[in-house]
């Protein structure tokens, strides 16, 4: 809470020590303890409304939030199992492109000879 090192503790406990006095110091130590249990709950206290306060309205705009795209969801789950056809309802995987003969075909064979180019390589 206060940020205090082992060095530091000592000096403060030797300062209490010659300025109360041997008598008074074991007094001392005791109310400080009741204090420092004291404001220690009273943070706590603070923290735990707190924490309350903050959960209600969180937990509306949760509910506000997540409600309607689980509806959403659901929604579009129907929608694309009705309209994929017989054995098809894992919409999941996207579908596999197909090549046909033709398109191989013309990706294999190169372009035809243009007339410009066979005048060009017999001058």
């Amino acid at each position: 809470m206060f940020n205090l090192q082992g060095g530091e503790l000592i000096i403060i406990a030797l300062l209490a020590l010659v300025v109360l006095g041997p008598e008074k110091l074991p007094e001392a130590a005791r109310w400080f303890g009741r204090m420092y249990a004291q404001v220690r709950r009273m943070g706590d206290g603070f923290t735990k409304e707190f924490q309350s306060a903050v959960k209600e309205p969180l937990d509306d705009l949760r509910s506000a939030v997540s409600d309607p795209v689980k509806d959403l969801k659901t929604s579009l789950d129907e929608t694309i199992a009705s309209s994929a056809p017989d054995g098809q309802n894992d919409h999941t995987t996207p579908p596999e492109t197909t090549t046909t003969e033709s398109e191989e075909t013309a990706v294999a064979s190169p372009p035809p000879a243009r007339a410009d180019d066979e005048g060009l390589s017999s001058s």
